[in-house]
């Protein structure tokens, strides 16, 4: 039935396309105004792809331009959210970030509308942003332009195009602890047709824990118009970094243990607590042996050609292919005995055991952890794309169908013996730990092999109703296969024998999803709009004799033990108002206030003690698609300008993400989810910035630009029952920037202004106030 509809919806609208007349008329419904640094009204949404302005659409996107990136010398993608309202980033280790929109972890990447498929999975490093042009963030379920697994929204980060005036420029920089950082841009008309724009950049250094890095990237674009109405573009990128890992200082409590207390019977750290007698200003990373690369190639192409002048038709296709070493000491542990021969007499109770703990002279670290993720996918997108009128209504569509092929390969050394060496579970002082450390090598044995292969067949219709009314409609229809498989590899390496595979585990399945809204512009400056969406999130679960499984309804079922999908997709929808206002250049503003649900959530409801199909008892878990949970909040930006030589930018973002429901089961009455009705951990509820810029007009110090920036972000809990979290934190950062005869610029930034100590992870201290200067010139 959804397969029908979708083709229904399709053939009106193909009708209504030739049933028009030539001519386009899309600047007299749809006019595209010139877009700004600030405005929110006027640019185009990249990843929509559709040459409408923002103000007719109903959606909510937050950008951060090119502009902002480099006044304020900021190169990574986890500093750069600290200006986009409702989105967080959550540091895991060392380079590996996740990162939330509206308080969900369904947050794709995408590069130049191209999403990245690595990014749900939650251990890959991004590379630097010297060749961004901008960083766009629609806002919510996105399902019908992204794709599965978009709950919370899609960062899409537009690159450098070709451009035909001649454009040249290179920046140096010198900072904190030895880092040091060159960037070149240049683009313009090559020959004939063809325009160009390459960037490169290289940086290295120290840090501020003594983590070295080393990052280099460069990108290249062409672009020619192809006879009269062709067009092509194109953009390579490769990056190659290196870096030490960061395993954080000294660990916290294990929920495993009980609250240490000492002789007196007095709590000195309870479960969950960082360690009162270590100093987190130390540094255990074992550089002798630690490291981590990464390669990443990527190339996409894109050809419209003009069919008709109300018709378009764009072929998209994009490779890519990641390379990822890691070897890593992560984890450290404290020395424990049921003798008490540590110094102190801490110790702490477990299943009615007395332990004594070392709190306060040593720890030991663990086991290398060593696996090397290497992936390569493609996509080919075909849309057709154009206007038409239906009597005095207007429309600009997108019909498109994308295929995409993603292979995920790890090879894992983490197997008793893939490891070895003296260096292997050392003890090393609390305090002043020797940081040249005995060797250790690993190996690995065993690749994990997961492959997508993913179809959408989708429409987008942008309505003009009349001058005031606007609407948008859009279907998608995904077709989702996933499969995954074992190796043993081959000599210790990245390379497995195909005989040497296990059968493949398959899950198949489809969701039909779509967006509605309507727009409102009573004048010019002003615009509201309204607006629902759908969302799906296949899940990869795979048949286990551990486990009991449970449906929606919380009943008993038995998936079949030969593969197939077990749990059905988890589905929701986002339902969204919104306001957007600019008035004469002096005041854009917009807002917008959002809900999301979340249905069939599988929740993990604890364990039953059954007999196998042995006879044997045995300890299953039970895992139930009974969750609800919903994301709550808003969103507010704001720009003024007063003056032309003076912007003030401020954002905010309030959300409240949680488990709302569990369907309770006639099986297992006693059973359900600590969860529920308690606010997410690792994600903020709020979070704002503000950002200040001002030129000096005139006068000794004339092109003189200071500007001053602040970034709040609520408090983190990592364990709400315990009350344990990151206090909120409040980020101040300043710089200067000036130019001289519109060529040269000399800027200083200064982070942390007031050197604010904080935690950026669980044990690893946040960067103390550093500086950074920069010449720029422009030829």
């Amino acid at each position: 039935m959804k397969k029908l509809i979708l083709s229904l919806i399709i053939s009106i609208y193909i009708t209504g396309v030739y049933g028009q007349q030539r001519k386009s008329i899309t600047d007299t419904i749809f006019p595209l105004e010139q877009a700004n640094v600030y405005g929110t009204l006027k640019h185009k949404v990249n990843l929509l792809n559709l040459d409408v302005p923002l103000k007719i659409l109903p959606v909510t996107v937050t950008r951060l331009s090119a502009d902002i990136l480099e006044r304020k010398n900021i190169l990574n993608l986890e500093d750069a959210v600290r200006f986009l309202p409702g989105v967080t980033v959550r540091d895991q280790l060392g380079a590996f970030y996740r990162f939330s929109v509206r308080g969900s972890n369904e947050t794709v990447i995408s590069v130049d509308g191209f999403r990245d498929e690595r990014s749900l999975l939650n251990n890959v490093p991004f590379g630097d942003l010297s060749s961004v042009e901008s960083i766009e963030v629609l806002k919510g379920a996105a399902a019908v332009l992204s794709g599965h697994s978009v709950m919370g929204g899609v960062i899409n980060i537009v690159r450098k195009k070709a451009v035909p005036e001649f454009t040249a420029g290179a920046r140096v920089s010198y900072g904190n602890w030895d880092i040091k950082s060159a960037s070149l841009d240049f683009g313009g008309k090559l020959f004939g047709p063809l325009t160009y724009r390459a960037t490169a950049h290289y940086s290295t250094g120290e840090g501020y824990r003594h983590v070295h890095a080393d990052r280099f990237s460069v990108t290249g674009s062409l672009a020619a118009n192809i006879g009269k109405t062709g067009h092509f573009e194109g953009t390579i990128g490769y990056s190659d970094d290196k870096y030490d890992t960061e395993i954080g200082s000294a660990p916290t409590l294990s929920s495993r243990m009980g609250d240490v207390m000492n002789s007196a019977g007095e709590i000195v750290m309870p479960v969950g607590a960082r360690n009162p007698f270590a100093d987190y200003h130390t540094v255990y990373n074992d550089f002798n042996n630690n490291t981590m690369k990464r390669r990443v190639a990527d190339i996409s192409l894109t050809y419209t050609q003009e069919l008709a002048s109300f018709m378009k038709l764009r072929e998209r296709f994009s490779w890519n292919h990641s390379d990822l070493d890691y070897a890593s000491v992560e984890g450290m542990s404290y020395r424990t005995d049921t003798v008490n021969r540590f110094g102190g007499g801490y110790y702490y109770e477990s299943r009615g055991k007395k332990y004594y703990i070392d709190l306060t002279d040593s720890l030991i670290t663990g086991s290398p952890l060593c696996f090397s993720p290497d992936s390569r996918g493609w996509t080919n997108t075909v849309e057709l794309t154009g206007d038409f009128k239906t009597g005095s209504v207007g429309h600009k569509y997108i019909l498109g169908y994308t295929y995409s092929f993603f292979n995920y390969t790890q090879y894992n050394g983490w197997k008793e013996g893939d490891t070895w060496g003296p260096g292997l579970n050392q003890v090393v002082a609390l305090h002043h730990p020797h940081l040249a450390r005995n060797w250790w090598d690993y190996k690995y044995s065993e690749a994990s092999i997961r492959e997508w292969r993913t179809s959408g067949l989708y429409l987008h219709d942008v309505i003009a109703i009349d001058t005031k009314w606007k609407a948008m409609g859009s279907a998608r229809m995904d077709f989702y296969n996933y499969r995954t498989a074992t190796a043993a590899v081959k000599n210790g390496g990245q390379d497995y024998d195909k005989e040497d595979r296990s059968e493949w585990k398959k899950v198949r399945t489809s969701a039909f999803t779509g967006r509605a809204g309507l727009v409102y512009i009573p004048v010019e400056t002003l615009s509201l709009y309204a607006s629902f969406g759908s969302h799906f999130k296949p899940y990869n679960t795979l048949y286990s004799n551990r486990v009991i499984y449970l449906d929606k309804s919380g009943n008993r079922f038995n998936p079949s033990p030969d593969g197939g999908e077990v749990f059905k997709p988890e589905k929701g929808y986002q339902a969204e108002v919104g306001v957007r206002y600019m008035w004469r250049n002096r005041l854009d503003f917009s807002a917008s206030v959002y809900y999301i649900r979340k249905n069939n959530v599988v929740k993990s409801l604890g364990t039953e003690h059954e007999k196998d199909e042995n006879g044997v008892e045995v300890e299953k878990t039970i895992q139930g698609q009974v969750g609800t949970a919903d994301s709550r909040g808003f969103d507010v930006e704001l720009t003024v300008r007063p003056v032309s030589t003076l912007a003030i930018t401020g954002g905010l973002g309030w959300q409240d993400y949680r488990v709302r429901k569990i369907n309770k089961s006639d099986e297992f009455p006693e059973y359900t989810d600590a969860s529920k009705n308690v606010r997410a951990t690792g994600i903020p509820r709020t979070t704002f910035y503000i950002y200040g810029d001002y030129t000096i007009p005139k006068g000794v110090l004339k092109n003189l630009s200071i500007h001053l920036s602040g970034t709040f972000q609520d408090k983190v809990f990592t364990n709400v029952a315990t009350r344990t979290y990151y206090p909120a934190l409040f980020l101040v950062d300043g710089g200067l920037f000036y130019t001289i005869k519109k060529k040269v610029t000399l800027a200083l930034n200064v982070d942390n202004l007031f050197d604010k100590e904080y935690f950026k992870s669980t044990t690893v201290l946040g960067k103390p106030r550093n500086f950074t200067g920069t010449i720029a010139y422009r030829f």
